[in-house]
């Protein structure tokens, strides 16, 4: 997934850089709001087919409600002209928009796109109007003209619809330009969508790998690309909203997507970079920061935002650009994306809101920066994940050295069982031997009869050793092998200690099954049930202690007498480290839940009985 992430982003990202077609033969004029009044904007291309041709425009107003277009000429000359900035209030009031084509426009088909005004009323003829039609919020209407015979003036009534943020215009222009525009817009509007589609992948990929890794760092990644998503889209006006929707052109909803990116922007960079543990004193800015962006909210709902009518938003970034640098001196790799990630938006950020390079380039530079810092991130989480694995995998091995360690223990614990037997038995052969040189009675059979003896208990003593060396053998290959043999050897390493202790054990073989898995792995598990159970019928001093295995199918089930488990702790036992044994590591249930049911791939389960603690191992 990330090299597809890479390859797209780098096509788009070329794709974007291309030079854009040059736009020709078209004249328009714009209203549009800027602190409370509308600013009238009248633009010719002066390189374009309309070179030498006068296109003019002219915004025109009366106080004379008698004004249609049939006398509309005879007011011509009577016109108050609308000044550059205009507070459109007045009800009392007729706004006209009108048109000079000039006296050398050629005659040919024009198209008229215009938005956020109704020009019902105009003075083109029936004949001249071919048809009408939108695209993207945005009407056209197509019109032929001939010169010498139509009208090289035109007059349109200028009804305003009233938005949040008004954005009215008209443009003339010839169908080639018309249609150039067209195709243009649709290749931006497609890498666009390639670009919105990276960012939207980045969100989801992020929120899935929350949901399963419980990182809260992965979720607030997420939401920054959820609400960055909404900027864009926003900004973009690939869909002109209707005047009565609540996105449609609202500087509050505005504020809102812009202040909940940077809240989540900065509690993610405070979570990922770790600051409350390396660096303490930017984790106190970052919290103000937090504290500032929800206060700002509250302002943006009743008034405005303060961050971002003051350009603010760019100096906070300049927060999280030093915090990836002071964690790329502090070795912390994760933090490199993050850093580059930062850069790159932060430039892009700064070009949109001071309006640098905008006319070079076809394509506004914060998508790209967007889409760059989204597949940024993603690398750094992910290599955050990465190393998260790795030292989850060292604590593994950590935890299986002790556990070792602790085997060990109980091995020497085992083996000393074993051979106080043997030992104290060869101990009366010498003192048999002793004795019977003392009264003369020691002869070739006497001696060779004893000698055999301590041989057979020296024997004994190394097939105990040998059982121990290969039942702690790391063997990593799986063998074939029957429940009941490999059970009977784990209870033959421990048979003497739990005599020692009086602990009975009883085998039931139901029904013997064979198996092709870790043989050593699977006495490891049946030797750490079977001891902790001699321990809890020590601790408890049970009547006639007992531990009873048996053997169906596929199942291994192992009870004692011993009262069972506490029900406050019974879902808790599986925890490493978690114990109630004092001096105990608390690793060996853990262990062998891990080596069950990930390496052998089967279940380890346990409940309490009337008398005791019952654990069951099935392999399925």
């Amino acid at each position: 997934m990330k090299i597809i992430l890479l390859i797209l982003s780098t096509i788009t990202i070329f794709l974007s850089f291309l030079p854009a077609q040059e736009l020709e033969d078209f004249a328009m004029v714009s209203i549009y709001q800027e602190n409370g009044k509308s600013i009238v904007y009248e633009s010719n291309n002066t390189n374009s087919f309309f070179r030498d041709i006068n296109v003019t425009f002219s915004m025109l107003k009366s106080n004379d409600m008698a004004i249609t277009l049939a006398n509309i000429k005879d007011y011509d000359k009577k016109f108050i002209p609308v000044p550059k900035t205009e507070l459109f209030q007045d009800t009392n009031t007729t706004y006209w928009l009108r048109v000079d084509l000039g006296s050398s426009f050629p005659s040919g088909r024009f198209v008229y796109a215009y938005a956020d005004a109704d020009f019902s009323e105009y003075t083109i003829l029936p004949r001249q109007q071919l048809e009408k039609f939108t695209i993207d919020g945005l009407k056209h209407m197509k019109f032929t003209y001939t010169r010498g015979l139509d009208s090289q003036v035109y007059y349109f009534k200028l009804v305003p619809k009233h938005y949040r943020i008004p954005l009215t215009f008209l443009n003339v222009l010839t169908p080639q330009t018309f249609y150039n525009n067209l195709v243009q817009t649709s290749h931006m509007y497609l890498f666009l969508g390639v670009l919105l589609g990276l960012i939207l992948m980045a969100g989801i990929y992020n929120a899935a790998m929350y949901y399963y890794n419980k990182d809260i760092s992965f979720l607030y990644y997420a939401l920054l690309q959820l609400f960055m998503l909404l900027i864009l889209y926003d900004f973009s006006a690939t869909f002109m909203w209707d005047e009565n929707s609540f996105l449609c052109r609202n500087i509050k909803y505005e504020y809102i997507t812009s202040l909940f990116t940077t809240l989540f922007a900065t509690l993610f960079t405070d979570r990922f970079l770790e600051l409350k543990i390396h660096l303490p004193k930017l984790h106190k800015i970052m919290q103000i920061v937090i504290v500032a962006v929800v206060i700002d909210m509250g302002l943006s709902l009743i008034y405005e935002s303060i961050i971002l009518e003051y350009q603010l938003l760019p100096w906070l970034m300049l927060f999280f650009i030093y915090g990836g640098y002071r964690r790329v001196r502090q070795g912390y790799k994760p933090a490199r994306f993050y850093l580059a990630g930062w850069t790159i938006l932060s430039m892009t950020v700064f070009l949109n809101i001071f309006n640098i390079g905008g006319s070079y380039l076809p394509l506004d530079p914060l998508y790209i920066g967007a889409t760059l810092e989204a597949i940024l991130f993603s690398l750094a989480l992910s290599y955050k994940m990465r190393m998260v694995a790795k030292e989850k995998e060292e604590q593994k091995e950590l935890l299986i050295h002790q556990s070792k360690l602790a085997s060990m223990g109980e091995m020497i614990g085992n083996i000393a069982h074993q051979w106080r037997q043997p030992l104290t038995h060869l101990g009366y052969i010498f003192m048999n031997i002793k004795e019977a040189q003392k009264y003369h009675v020691l002869n070739e059979t006497y001696i060779n009869k004893k000698l055999e003896d301590a041989e057979f208990q020296l024997e004994f003593m190394s097939q105990t050793i040998d059982d121990f060396k290969n039942f702690y053998a790391p063997n990593k290959e799986k063998e074939n092998f029957t429940l009941s043999s490999a059970t009977e050897e784990t209870l033959e390493i421990i048979k003497n200690t739990l005599k020692h202790n009086d602990i009975e054990v009883e085998l039931i073989i139901k029904e013997d099954t064979a198996l092709y898995n870790y043989k050593n792995e699977y006495k490891q598990v049946l030797l750490n049930i079977i001891s902790n159970a001699k321990d809890a019928l020590i601790e408890r001093v049970s009547i006639s202690p007992k531990i009873i295995i048996t053997l169906d199918k596929n199942t291994t089930v192992i009870e004692d007498n011993a009262g069972g488990i506490n029900e406050e702790i019974l879902e808790r036992i599986y925890e490493p480290y978690f114990t109630t044994k004092e001096g105990n590591s608390g690793i060996g249930l853990y262990m062998s839940k891990m080596i069950i049911e990930r390496n052998m791939g089967g279940k380890l389960s346990v409940i309490n009985t009337e008398k005791g603690a019952k654990f069951t191992l099935n392999f399925t």
